[in-house]
């Protein structure tokens, strides 16, 4: 099954980074499924298991992607309370880039876009997290490309 998603990805550096400040401070909360290093991005709009056309590929290789952003702090889906995924929040103007691809594709806006990177998907709660012990450090880059990425569980590839 194809899980096909628009994303922007992060410097490697910056990746290492991210991973070795939140981690081992995540461990003392949750277990769970932690992103690999190699796979943090932050999804723009996912798609699911759709056709991709060239005309879509197009598009997103002439958007033109030039921001600074900012990852600092956690927060959870659901909640914070009751996570069943736990994030990092990106800072950035994002958002006008996913309703691009929205408007684009013709898809629902009605889901309000979050942008982050996902952290841990959490198994069990081994105690309340308390998020103020996350926003000491901030992570900073420049990201200058939108990417189609396809995901099957297992796999991620990148495919523009």
């Amino acid at each position: 099954m194809n899980r096909y998603f628009t994303a922007v990805e992060i410097p490697e550096k910056t990746r290492e980074q991210i991973t070795s400040y939140f981690y081992p401070r995540l461990e003392k909360y949750v277990e769970g499924k932690f992103t690999e290093t190699e796979k943090l991005h932050i999804t723009l709009v996912f798609l699911g298991n759709t056709e991709i056309k060239k005309e879509f590929i197009d598009f997103i290789e002439e958007l033109h992607l030039s921001l600074e952003l900012t990852v600092r702090g956690i927060n959870a889906f659901p909640s914070i309370e009751n996570p069943r995924i736990i994030y990092a929040s990106v800072y950035g103007d994002l958002e006008e880039y996913a309703d691009k691809i929205n408007s684009f594709l013709n898809l629902d806006k009605e889901k309000r876009f979050t942008p982050h990177l996902t952290l841990c998907r959490v198994k069990r709660l081994v105690k309340k997290i308390d998020e103020k012990t996350f926003t000491d450090m901030e992570f900073k880059f420049h990201a200058d490309s939108i990417h189609l990425f396809n995901s099957d569980f297992e796999n991620y590839y990148k495919i523009m």
